[in-house]
């Protein structure tokens, strides 16, 4: 069975503060065992992303603006 809530970051804190430092170190572990600390985002090609949208058989226009988009992101203009 799963569980899911949501908790938001002021809550987490304090319940973290008020956990022991042998508490903290398992929180820690787990975290690193089950790798939830940030990944590289690994993006697709461009090419390959508007491949996936044209074969959905979106507008021209949108395709070209889409592109675009995508050309002037954050996520595709990373060196």
């Amino acid at each position: 069975m799963r569980l899911a809530i949501n908790i938001s970051l002021p809550n987490i804190l304090t319940l973290i503060s008020q956990m022991s430092l042998n508490e903290i170190e398992q929180v820690k572990n787990k975290i690193v065992e089950k790798e939830l600390y940030f990944k590289t985002f690994k993006k697709d090609k461009l090419e390959d992303v508007m491949s996936d949208f044209q074969k959905e058989d979106y507008s021209d226009d949108f395709l070209k603006d889409l592109e675009n988009g995508l050309k002037k992101s954050s996520a595709y203009n990373e060196n």
